[in-house]
């Protein structure tokens, strides 16, 4: 199992359209090895987006990163985030992952 847990940042007032990217794949097939994808807002954090992502390997993670629509919704948040406060977890999860 691999397991990402981090907060993205949008620039100030982008935080909905950054929003609208990274839940495109809620609607798409859901990427190859992928076990969760969950994209989360804190109320009280106006430019942040967290994301946990479980799958099955590191390799399958690295794989999705070469598919073409993620490369192209990579292309697309970039121009909106803030990567000054960016902060991710890599964690090893032990129980309750979704099958």
């Amino acid at each position: 199992m691999f397991m990402l847990h981090g907060r993205l940042s949008a620039q100030p007032g982008k935080r909905d359209e950054l929003l609208a990217i990274l839940a495109e794949e809620d609607q798409a097939e859901r990427l190859p090895g992928c076990r969760l994808y969950l994209v989360a807002v804190d109320g009280t954090d106006a430019d942040g987006v967290w994301v946990t992502e479980v799958w099955e390997s590191e390799d399958a993670h690295t794989a999705s990163l070469q598919l073409d629509r993620v490369t192209e919704q990579i292309a697309r948040a970039l121009p909106i985030l803030d990567t000054t406060g960016f902060r991710r977890q890599q964690l090893d999860a032990r129980a309750g992952v979704p099958g």
